[in-house]
């Protein structure tokens, strides 16, 4: 079904799983996965950027399981990450999407560089630009921020907060009121909070904040790689960011100003104009780009 903003609105059904997806353009695949935070969607993280990278590509913006209007699926045995990244290796067979283009923001940011860094890895990637993503873990109390959520309308609005430093977007009430909105798509919720599950007497779980993760080596990403990040994001200082960069062989970095954690939605023009111009030739870079990009959505 056509939208009235130019992309199709598409399901497909891969690996015992319903996907939900957004489509536009025609070209080399380029996929757009979103962040993991309560209302987490392919249309809110992508909305502002489809059309411009949908002139050079075949978009595939992609709801993962348990988000979006994809299926309402969690995986307690092996875990949440592997059930996606199934998911997604699944999605793109079945679309004859391989190989593609990938970017990644947040927790996507994340498993993108962690599949770089597997030989073989699991997705076909291309070229990869990671936004929002450093070395270390993201920074606790951001972090515990966005995962306590009650489903309600207010209980939403610390996240907004985190995730945004434009008062245009984090004091904007459609925008929170469309977010929550996502949160009340049947089953999201429940998905999310799911994570927070222990069976008494079992150690461990997805989310154990009082375990120190083990130190992360990024030296065996071989893939042409973008990191970008937002000027004031809370969730990942410059340091930490600067740190996975010098790891990366050739990896390009870029600053989107007057930008949080998500600088595809506040400074989408800035955003796509170093996005688009990394795509055009990705190629390592002898030493990495640095730099500082303006502009407003």
């Amino acid at each position: 079904m056509g939208t009235p903003c130019g992309w199709a609105d598409r399901y497909v059904r891969a690996d015992g799983c319903t996907t939900h997806y957004l489509e536009a353009g025609d070209g080399p695949p380029l996929v757009l996965l979103h962040g993991g935070e309560y209302g987490a969607s392919a249309l809110l993280t992508w909305e502002n950027c489809i059309e411009a990278l949908a002139e050079r590509h075949r978009v595939l913006a992609i709801d993962f399981v348990g988000f979006g209007l994809s299926d309402k699926l969690r995986d307690f045995g092996g875990g949440q990450r592997r059930l996606m990244r199934r998911q997604i290796a699944s999605v793109l067979r079945t679309l004859g999407a391989e190989p593609a283009y990938f970017i990644g923001t947040s927790l996507s940011g994340r498993m993108l560089l962690d599949i770089a860094n597997r030989r073989p890895p699991e997705w076909p990637i291309r070229a990869m630009a990671v936004v929002g993503t450093g070395l270390a873990a993201p920074v606790e109390a951001a972090r515990l921020t966005l995962e306590k959520f009650d489903g309600t309308l207010d209980g939403l609005r610390p996240s907004m907060d985190v995730l945004f430093h434009d008062p245009r977007w984090r004091d904007s009430e459609d925008y929170l009121r469309r977010r929550h909105e996502s949160c009340l798509v049947p089953g999201a919720w429940e998905t999310a909070a799911a994570a927070g599950l222990r069976a008494p007497g079992r150690d461990g779980g997805e989310r154990r904040s009082h375990v120190r993760p083990p130190a992360r080596d990024y030296g065996g990403v071989a893939v042409p790689t973008l990191l970008v990040r937002g000027e004031h994001d809370q969730l990942v200082p410059p340091e930490t960011w600067q740190e996975l960069a010098g790891q990366i062989p050739g990896a390009r970095t870029v600053t989107i100003g007057g930008s949080g954690h998500y600088p595809q939605i506040e400074r989408a023009g800035a955003f796509l104009d170093a996005v688009l111009d990394f795509l055009k030739d990705p190629a390592p870079e002898d030493a990495s780009l640095k730099g500082t990009a303006g502009g407003e959505a």
